[in-house]
C-alpha cells in the first residue's frame, strides 16, 4: 500500500496549530509527500471549520484521483454532520487514516467503495504516540506490510474476517442511522477514551440490541484510557466489558495497543485478519 501523495484534511474538531506542525514534520521526516490546505483550520464552535469547508476539503481529497490517501488532522466531532452530504457516486477508493471520530468515515469508505482505511494516529497525535506506533504506520505508507500484534485472548480460539470499527462512541452513534455499523462475519474492534463504565456498559447494550453484535466473528479490545470506575468500586472495567463480549461465544482479543494512548498501532479497517490465540495477525491489508 505504497502511498504517494497524501491529502490531508480536518473533517473533524478544531486542533492545536503546535500538535499539528509538529505531526506535520514527523511525518515529512518519514519520506511521505503530504497535501495541506492553507484554509484548513477555521475554526466553528468545537469544529475546525464550518461544515461547508470542512465538506469541501473532504470531497476534494475523496474525489481527486492523484491523491492516494486521506489523512484527518484529528478527531473529536464532526465526520457524522458530513456523511449524508458526500457524493458517493464521484468518491474513488482510495485508504482514510485516522481513528476516533473517523471511524464512521472509514466504515463509510469500506461499505461505498470496497476501501481499505487504516485504524491509526491522526497528525495532531503523532507528537505523543509511541515511535513504535510511528514508525509502524510510516512503514506501512511507505508500502511495508504490518507486523503481528500481541494481546490476551478473553475468549480463545481462532477466527478470520475483515476488521471493522473502531471507536464505541461513534459506532453507538450511528446506530439506527444509515451508517449503522454490519459487523457480520468481520473482526470487531472496540476502544474508547473517558467514557465512565456505566456509559460503556449503556454503549455495549445499545449496540447488542441494534444487532451489531449479529453474526460477528470475533472481537479485538484495544484501550480504554481516562475510562476510571469510581472510587471504592470492587469491579473494574474489564468486568463489564467481558460480561458483553464473552457472551458472544466468539473468540475475543483484548488488551490490544490500539486506542487514544501512546499506543496506537496501525490495522486497516476493512482488510482480513485472523485472531490466533494471542495474536492478531493481518493476512490482506488491500
Amino acid at each position: 500500500m505504497k502511498l504517494d501523495r497524501i491529502a490531508i484534511i480536518a473533517p473533524s474538531g478544531a486542533y492545536d496549530p503546535t500538535r499539528f506542525a509538529a505531526g506535520l514534520d514527523l511525518a515529512r521526516e518519514a519520506g511521505l509527500t503530504l497535501d495541506v490546505p492553507p484554509d484548513l483550520l477555521q475554526p466553528h464552535r468545537y469544529l475546525a471549520a464550518s461544515d461547508e469547508v470542512r465538506l469541501t476539503h473532504l470531497v476534494d481529497a475523496l474525489t481527486n484521483p492523484d491523491v492516494s490517501a486521506v489523512w484527518a488532522a484529528r478527531g473529536g466531532f464532526g465526520v457524522t454532520r458530513l456523511l449524508d452530504r458526500v457524493p458517493w457516486h464521484r468518491v474513488q477508493p482510495k485508504p482514510v487514516i485516522g481513528f476516533s471520530d473517523v471511524t464512521p468515515l472509514m466504515d463509510a469508505m469500506r461499505v461505498k467503495t470496497g476501501a481499505v482505511g487504516l485504524h491509526g494516529p491522526v497528525v495532531h497525535s503523532l507528537l505523543a504516540t509511541r515511535q513504535e506506533d510511528r514508525e509502524r504506520l510510516f512503514h506501512v505508507l511507505r508500502g511495508g506490510h504490518m507486523d503481528p500484534l500481541s494481546g490476551v485472548p478473553w475468549v480463545s480460539g481462532t477466527a478470520t474476517g475483515p476488521i471493522v470499527g473502531g471507536n464505541l462512541s461513534m459506532i453507538a452513534a450511528t446506530c439506527g442511522t444509515p451508517w449503522q455499523l454490519n459487523a457480520a462475519g468481520a473482526l470487531l474492534l472496540l476502544e474508547d477514551v473517558g467514557e465512565p463504565p456505566y456509559r460503556i456498559d449503556r454503549m455495549l447494550t445499545q449496540l447488542r440490541q441494534a444487532g451489531v453484535f449479529k453474526g460477528v466473528a470475533g472481537v479485538l479490545v484495544g484501550s480504554w484510557d481516562a475510562c476510571r470506575v469510581p472510587d471504592g468500586a470492587v469491579w473494574a472495567l474489564e468486568d463489564i466489558l467481558r460480561e458483553h463480549l464473552v457472551a458472544l461465544d466468539v473468540p475475543v482479543l483484548g488488551n490490544l495497543p490500539i486506542g487514544h494512548g501512546a499506543e496506537n498501532a496501525v490495522v486497516p479497517i476493512g482488510g482480513l485478519a485472523v485472531i490466533e490465540g494471542d495474536t492478531l495477525r493481518v493476512l490482506a491489508p488491500t
